[in-house]
């Protein structure tokens, strides 16, 4: 691995740190800001809230474990950061349809995770296909 490659192993292992627990806080905060009166089980604007706060609790603790195994350097680690970053990228898509409508301002970190996933897939493509 060359010092390039540590340079954005390092900085992987850091944004899946703070992806994770900016993805628990918001959901967290979700929770704690009572947005559905009636409870996370009811239907609103044809979603059901439960299934939106899950997948952001999946997305924040699997970018945490992932954060924890690049930091450990385990060789399948590349490999569970694309599935991370699919799941990351998939979850601030959808929220933000719903953040731009109540808070604007709650885009930006959202749309930050998704330029950085996306400019780290190739790297992680490159470095997951060549496990030995």
């Amino acid at each position: 691995m060359n010092k390039r490659d540590r340079q954005i192993q390092i900085f992987l292992q850091l944004f899946y740190l703070i992806a994770g627990l900016y993805l628990a806080g918001l959901n967290i905060w979700k929770l704690n800001a009572e947005l559905w009166p009636e409870g996370i089980f009811e239907s609103y604007n044809g979603s059901i809230p439960i299934f939106t706060l899950a997948a952001g609790f999946i997305g924040g603790i699997l970018s945490l474990i992932t954060s924890l195994f690049l930091w450990t350097r385990v060789s399948w680690a590349h490999g569970l950061s694309l599935f991370t970053s699919g799941l990351v990228m998939s979850y601030a898509l959808t929220e933000l349809g719903g953040i731009l409508n109540r808070n604007p301002y709650h885009s930006i970190p959202l749309v930050l995770l998704v330029i950085v996933v996306l400019q780290s897939m190739p790297f992680l493509i490159r470095k997951a296909s060549r496990q030995h």
